[in-house]
């Protein structure tokens, strides 16, 4: 299995690039400026890969937020291999030149009512010498969407900025458990919005949604089927204080986590009840 670290803008940092270079470490980051180069024809990054015959095109799903809708894009993609010459820094360190891919992603007819064609500069150590490759780091890059989302989660959802531990090693013990947490409520959020109808036991284990079933339903009967994906995650999120009014869309990680918590101290006394008492209904 390979791993990839796949940065935004904020990681064009060139201590970055010479350190992934030097531990052999694949990197994929968003170029944000325009750095120099060591080439004697072409000075400049983005000059250099714009100067390159177009290797084809392709469409790409551009996620929503609160400045665009997602929508799809039709692309063209350029890659050259470039040499980026190291910048000077005030304390003497003298960093080593890095060689790297650069792909540039260029929105061909964007629609009318854009602000901005997308336009993607990718940098990365991998192999790109081929569209094939080239499209494979355009789908990583795409992906990293779901990192924000993560984050997202594990910060409003979980507020991991909130812990108040002092030392380093409880700090690495609380972040790995919340990551883990983390994932599971990203993930379940994710399935809920790309496979709804799947049963529940997709996402939770058999203890878990009886012990949802008997919360909601205050009853101790389960139901002839097991609910829907979407009925058990907004279960949680009802326990979370989710409303589930007509306008409030989708539950959030805030209310999702929150119920999250509950279920788990639900579920765990329906397992000790459980233990002693048959259930009625289907297993």
């Amino acid at each position: 299995m390979q791993v990839i670290t796949v940065c935004d803008r904020e990681a064009d940092i060139y201590e970055m690039f010479a350190f992934a270079q030097k531990r052999e470490a694949p990197l994929l980051v968003r170029a944000s400026c325009d750095r120099v180069l060591l080439d004697n024809e072409v000075r400049k990054l983005w000059l250099k890969v714009e100067n390159q015959p177009p290797a084809g095109q392709l469409t790409v799903h551009i996620t929503g937020n609160d400045k665009r809708k997602a929508r799809q894009a039709t692309v063209s993609v350029r890659f050259a291999t470039v040499t980026l010459k190291p910048p000077w820094r005030p304390n003497g360190l003298k960093l080593p030149p890095v060689t790297l891919n650069a792909i540039l992603v260029r929105e061909k007819d964007p629609p009318p009512d854009m602000d901005e064609p997308i336009e993607w500069l990718l940098l990365t150590n991998t192999p790109v010498a081929s569209f094939d490759q080239a499209h494979q780091v355009i789908r990583w890059y795409c992906c990293r969407w779901q990192i924000e989302v993560f984050h997202k989660v594990l910060k409003s959802g979980c507020r991991v900025e909130h812990c108040r531990l002092q030392t380093a090693d409880r700090l690495y013990n609380f972040i790995a458990l919340m990551s883990i947490i983390a994932w599971r409520l990203h993930w379940m959020t994710y399935i809920n919005r790309c496979q709804p109808d799947l049963p529940c036991t997709a996402i939770l284990t058999t203890i878990e949604w009886e012990a949802l079933c008997m919360r909601i339903r205050k009853s101790t009967e389960l139901p002839d089927t097991v609910p829907t994906v979407r009925q058990a995650v907004r279960w949680i999120a009802q326990l979370g204080g989710f409303l589930g009014r007509k306008s409030d869309g989708e539950p959030g990680v805030t209310t999702l986590w929150r119920g999250w918590l509950r279920l788990q101290d639900i579920a765990t006394t329906w397992y000790l009840v459980n233990e002693r008492t048959p259930l009625v209904g289907n297993r």
